[in-house]
């Protein structure tokens, strides 16, 4: 199960010089184009199961994703995420087959990984940048595994009340609806 945190980035120099007090963090990828194309399928208004088709420079992962299992926030889901060789071929047969666009998330990622969590700095188009926290358990870690990502943002400079539980897809609804 995939737990994780974000915050908006308001100052991005002084994230990154609390970051580097950090000992042992390792270098995933910079600057890494990510396009993640979510849909549904148009009979799941709840969006029990979301499909993500992400694109990156030279693979596409495709992410089978459940509705969060985290009461309080949209923080924590179970996913299984597989490559495939032709995104599009495959976009094309879920639309052909009652799949419906959600949304698109196009970002440059920096990725890091610090003890057991994954950090990310992502800038999001139409939406900005942000910091996003990751780490894998199972449903009895939820709130321990937020707890402590919570800390760690708080030691990059992140005030409390800046700590979002919501995902970037509903973020950029959000966003979407407010442009309407």
């Amino acid at each position: 199960m995939e737990i994780e945190i974000r915050a908006k980035i308001n100052n991005l120099k002084e994230i990154e010089s609390h970051f580097n007090e950090f000992k042992g963090v390792q270098i995933l990828a910079q600057e890494m184009r990510q396009v993640d194309t979510y849909l549904r399928h148009q009979a799941d208004k709840e969006q029990l199961l979301v499909i993500r088709i992400r694109r990156k420079e030279k693979q596409a992962i495709l992410s089978f994703k459940a509705k969060s299992v985290d009461p309080k926030g949209d923080t924590a889901w179970h996913d299984y995420d597989t490559q495939i060789s032709d995104p599009n071929k495959l976009e094309d047969i879920l639309i052909s087959s009652g799949y419906v666009y959600v949304c698109v998330i196009d970002k440059i990622r920096d990725s890091f990984k610090w003890q057991d969590f994954e950090i990310n700095i992502d800038n999001i188009r139409d939406l900005g940048l942000f910091i996003e926290i990751e780490a894998q358990g199972q449903e009895k870690d939820i709130e321990p595994k937020k707890k402590e990502m919570s800390r760690i943002l708080e030691k990059l400079g992140i005030a409390p009340a800046d700590i979002i539980e919501k995902g970037y897809v509903a973020l950029m609804l959000e966003a979407m609806a407010v442009k309407r």
